[in-house]
């Protein structure tokens, strides 16, 4: 039977956040989608084939979509409300659940990448934190839904059959936030220890490791949102303004997690855009370089590359206009007028004497 409860404080009245809610966390989901979908096209017209990595982020996603629905339907049915009834509770477990699964799917993904590129005892660390987080967030997830001893609002229906002292749930759930920042630390040290003795030029183990480490900076937003929700959270006016922030924080940590993991794999689609963006440089180049000749006498036209006398390149046009020769060059907009007694063509130059 669903019944209004009171929360623990009294009645306020709050700001409704839900247009910020909303525009955080689905703008997220835009990038998420966005990077993953890349990932995706170049995977696959690569030919590389999709591997449990892929599969697993893609599970990630479709998690963080149905848990963004769960979140907004919250807010747009009655969650800035002093009563809450039993099924806004059970959608309020479940997003937090979704949350959960998020943070220890996509951190799992990582880590079956990095154990493709791992040998010997490495792999065994991997294990151990993959069983471990996974673990962790099994359990958080059983607690969720556990009752809360000497807390009346909690001894409901749809609760597991016992309870936990309050400090006990919330140090808990904190031990869980801390752990998963350590496994971001953790997880963005190894493509450093992986790449660092591979036979590649510095400069390029530099940029692979600091691409694959992007983890860390999922890793610190995941410090701040905790160390900003251990703030007390006043039961004021903004108590469920500073909620959907917490929302949007938690949805980022998620959502970063997939991007800097599709980075890596971005870099054949980068690679393909500068070769073509430095082909069409070198085609207009070519043609900046060209200088077309044109006699008053006849209407020939001729296109050369051409030298001064001290070896400047000028580009766009001259003419040839008995003895001046009017050059723009590449450096200066202006037009340079330099008087010369001959202009020859030698093969595929005009030397100017």
């Amino acid at each position: 039977m669903l019944q209004l409860r009171n929360h623990e404080k009294s009645p306020h009245m709050y700001i409704d956040p839900s247009k910020e809610l909303n525009a955080g966390l689905w703008t997220l989901f835009a990038g998420a989608t966005v990077f993953l979908a890349l990932r995706f096209w170049i995977k696959i017209r690569f030919r590389h084939g999709l591997w449990y990595d892929d599969h697993i982020l893609l599970v990630s996603w479709i998690i963080l979509a149905a848990n963004n629905a769960i979140i907004s339907a919250e807010y747009a049915t009655g969650y800035v409300t002093d009563k809450w009834d039993d099924r806004m509770h059970i959608l309020i477990n479940i997003s937090s659940c979704g949350t959960l699964l998020g943070q220890a799917l996509t951190k799992t993904a990582f880590a079956v990448t990095l154990l493709k590129l791992t040998k010997e005892w490495y792999k065994w660390i991997l294990w151990f934190c993959i069983g471990t987080m996974n673990l962790y967030m099994v359990v958080k997830i059983i607690f969720q839904w556990a009752k809360v001893c000497e807390k009346p609002s909690y001894d409901v229906w749809y609760r597991l059959d016992f309870c936990l002292g309050w400090q006990f749930r919330e140090d808990f759930k904190e031990g869980g936030n801390i752990y998963n920042i350590v496994m971001d630390f953790v997880f963005a040290t190894f493509p450093w220890i992986i790449t660092w003795n591979l036979d590649m030029r510095r400069v390029e183990k530099i940029g692979l490791c600091v691409t694959m480490s992007l983890g860390m900076i999922v890793a610190i937003v995941a410090a701040v949102r905790t160390g900003w929700k251990d703030q007390t959270n006043v039961k004021d006016e903004m108590y469920f303004w500073r909620n959907a922030h917490s929302n949007v924080w938690y949805s980022s940590e998620i959502v970063g997690t997939i991007i800097v993991q599709c980075i890596p794999v971005l870099r054949p689609l980068l690679r393909d855009m500068h070769s073509s963006f430095t082909s069409r440089r070198a085609e207009e180049r070519s043609q900046k370089l060209g200088c077309e000749l044109r006699n008053k006498r006849d209407s020939r036209e001729s296109s050369h590359q051409f030298l001064s006398d001290q070896s400047r390149v000028y580009s766009v046009h001259c003419w040839a206009h008995g003895d001046e020769l009017t050059l723009k060059p590449q450096r200066d907009a202006k037009e340079t007028v330099l008087e010369v007694g001959e202009a020859s063509e030698e093969g595929n130059k005009i030397l100017l004497k």
